[in-house]
């Protein structure tokens, strides 16, 4: 019966946690999203990106493109939208372009469900001379199928996982080397994951750990016939990209680097996130947020300044903690057993985070890149 119902009815009815009514639990969260999430909505004599220079994932619609429009309201020199689609990304382009005639918007090919595309997109930026003072790793999706990517590993775990994070530790020196002036930006360099807070809705087994060339977190989703769920696939990836951002934060602050790491999610809003239906539209209009506060949520993660929003995890716009699981023994044994997979994913794709993760001397360019 639960295989008839829309998304996210059927996501809800047949959620392992649906007897949690903490404020982690399902129903507590769609009966949250009405009421809560309302940041102070950024305004352009308050907040400026002024001189600075944007990269937003998944913009050419839904919550991103929303987050896309408001940043370009705050005036940043450059915005860059990494898409899949570039003709729906030039639309975009042409759009903003028209709504904010003062910013320069430039679109390039990134595709998530393959790791050279995210390194062909890095190495465009890196040729262009381009240096990041925000990025919003936005692009995430849902599909109740399990189709595996080229690179041998479930769609729904390379996109919502594994890609956003290897595109995050490749970006970091571009995050690293800045242009801007310190009063430009106080806050300094600033990289936004996008969670979900369905990661509160599994846990992972937390295997042995790893030895030399042995993932068994990312391994674990190469093997289809042990993938378990879209649903739990996808809580587990969102689950696992907010352990990374958690360590990478953890690390960063260790070294006394510049960049800001925040995590962040929009909660349900009335996006095109799941497939159109007369229900979806009747559960959307009863319980979910809007595009604009969704896009208002991403922009404060962006923004705010302040020493507790590094490492912070934002949930309806305030900082707090991960799920039970994420904060207990059993999570943070994960996180570090996840941080050493990346290491060596990272290595075997030819980049050592020790030479990633280390400071650079600002670069000086003059005018528009």
């Amino acid at each position: 019966m639960a295989g008839y119902l829309p998304e996210p009815l059927r996501m809800m009815v047949t959620n392992p946690a649906i007897s949690d009514f903490t404020s982690d639990g399902p129903l507590p969260y769609a009966l949250r999203q009405k009421f809560t999430g309302w940041p102070p909505p950024p305004a352009a004599a308050d907040i400026s990106l002024a001189s600075q220079t944007v990269l937003v994932t998944g913009a050419t619609s839904g919550v991103g493109l929303e987050a896309a429009r408001q940043l370009a309201q705050l005036g940043p020199r450059l915005l860059i939208l990494g898409a899949r689609n570039l003709s729906k990304a030039d639309g975009v382009k042409r759009q903003l372009e028209q709504d904010t005639p003062h910013v320069a918007v430039q679109v390039a090919k990134l595709d998530l469900e393959d790791l050279s595309s995210v390194d062909r997109f890095v190495d465009g930026l890196h040729a262009s001379a381009i240096h990041l003072d925000l990025a919003l790793l936005n692009a995430g999706f849902f599909a109740n199928d399990d189709r595996m990517t080229p690179d041998g590993y479930s769609s729904l775990f390379q996109v919502n996982f594994l890609s956003t994070a290897y595109l995050a530790f490749r970006l970091l020196p571009l995050l690293q080397t800045t242009t801007t002036a310190p009063e430009a930006s106080p806050q300094g360099p600033r990289l936004v994951l996008v969670t979900s807070e369905a990661h509160a809705w599994t846990t992972f087994p937390v295997p042995p750990e790893p030895a030399e060339n042995s993932l068994p977190i990312l391994s674990s989703f190469r093997q289809k016939e042990s993938l378990g769920s879209a649903d739990d696939q996808y809580y587990r990836a969102k689950l696992l990209l907010a352990l990374i951002g958690k360590e990478l934060s953890r690390r960063l602050t260790t070294m006394q680097m510049a960049t800001s790491v925040v995590i962040t999610t929009p909660g349900f809003c009335a996006s095109n996130f799941f497939p159109d239906s007369v229900m979806t539209r009747l559960i959307q209009l009863i319980s979910a947020r809007s595009i604009q506060q969704g896009g208002a949520l991403h922009v404060f993660a962006a923004t705010a300044q302040g020493p507790q929003m590094h490492g912070a995890y934002l949930r309806d716009g305030k900082p707090t903690g991960l799920s039970k699981f994420a904060e207990g023994p059993q999570g943070q044994i994960l996180q570090q057993r996840l941080w050493v997979e990346m290491e060596q994913f990272l290595a075997g794709r030819g980049y050592l985070l020790s030479s990633i993760l280390k400071p650079s001397s600002p670069l000086q360019i003059d005018g528009p890149v």
